[in-house]
């Protein structure tokens, strides 16, 4: 059987270096080429370096770059992951982010075109939708209206209305994912799971926004990897799906499971305050859309035997990732 050319961007990032090695180990049909930048040194712990992957480091924003990959790899299918993510970055910095996740975006949409690519697979995020409100809001589907509250938001819309404006013109076959909160081995130390954990490994200060009130839907990385496959093989072409677990909790009682799995780390806690003018308060999606397709995630949030536990486990034996 002939091999899948499958090509991934961002393939130094929490979520797609752990879909590399999920589909490594578990998919050999598809022969899998990456791009990256390497921004940041430490991202090359996340590389998967094995047979079967072919990584690429260079700009997205690249279109020299970009058209050179694309006639080397000559890809079946392009899974945008990279992007400019990091909010709080995206508050002072919000130029980084429209020339990657804007301009990025535009040049593998064009190289996608140029090369007759079957199916573009855009990663986007719950953020477009905007912030709820209350506990009591119905959670949004695939037909809420955007809303975009920050620059990392707004980009990610943005790019997002490329790739549909792409199909109109072009007839590009595209899929949209956005997704909750994502945890699991090898996120950067900048975010909440790990920099917790790191810090109480290390018995240094916990800092957590505000109070602690706001409310975040959790989805284990791995789920995640199971979602994209899924959509690769049987997602409807030219829609947009959610992500999600249904697993809602407080960043405060995020902190409080940390120390009650690992056993200590209570007295570490410190409120801090919020760079952002008014912290989003919750976020939630409905993915019943995925659901449908036979979807459903595996790993609970808490417990011993949970995603949370797995993930702790997991930085406790790699220290060196947290560094």
């Amino acid at each position: 059987m002939s091999k899948i050319n499958l090509l991934i961007t961002g393939s130094a990032g929490f979520i797609y270096s752990n879909f590399i090695r999920y589909m490594r180990n578990n998919f050999p049909e598809y022969h899998i080429s990456s791009i990256d930048a390497i921004k940041d040194i430490k991202a090359t712990n996340s590389i998967y370096y094995n047979r079967g992957h072919d990584f690429y480091m260079g700009d997205i924003t690249d279109h020299h770059f970009v058209n050179n990959v694309f006639e080397i790899v000559k890809p079946d299918i392009v899974i945008h992951g990279a992007a400019e993510s990091f909010v709080d970055k995206s508050l002072i910095a919000g130029q980084e982010f429209v020339k990657s996740n804007v301009l990025g975006t535009q040049v593998l949409i064009d190289a996608s075109i140029k090369y007759k690519v079957n199916k573009f697979i855009y990663a986007s995020t719950d953020e477009v939708y905007g912030a709820l409100d209350s506990e009591d809001e119905k959670s949004w589907n695939e037909e809420s209206p955007l809303n975009p509250r920050n620059p990392y938001s707004a980009t990610k819309a943005s790019g997002e209305l490329l790739v549909k404006a792409a199909n109109i013109s072009h007839g590009l076959n595209y899929i949209i994912t956005r997704s909750c909160n994502n945890y699991g081995p090898r996120q950067p130390r900048r975010n909440l799971i790990p920099v917790l954990i790191a810090n109480i490994l290390e018995e240094k200060e916990c800092p957590i926004y505000g109070q602690g009130m706001q409310i975040r839907e959790w989805l284990h990385v791995l789920d995640h990897c199971k979602a994209i496959k899924l959509l690769i093989e049987k997602g409807e072409m030219n829609n947009v799906y959610n992500i999600s677990s249904g697993q809602e909790y407080r960043n405060i009682e995020v902190f409080n499971e940390i120390c009650n799995i690992m056993g200590k780390g209570n007295q570490l806690l410190k409120f801090i305050p919020d760079p952002r003018r008014g912290h989003d308060f919750r976020y939630s999606i409905n993915c019943d859309k995925l659901k449908n397709l036979g979807w459903k995630h595996d790993f609970k949030f808490k417990g011993t035997d949970g995603g949370l536990a797995h993930t702790i486990n997991f930085y406790k034996a790699n220290q060196w990732i947290l560094k």
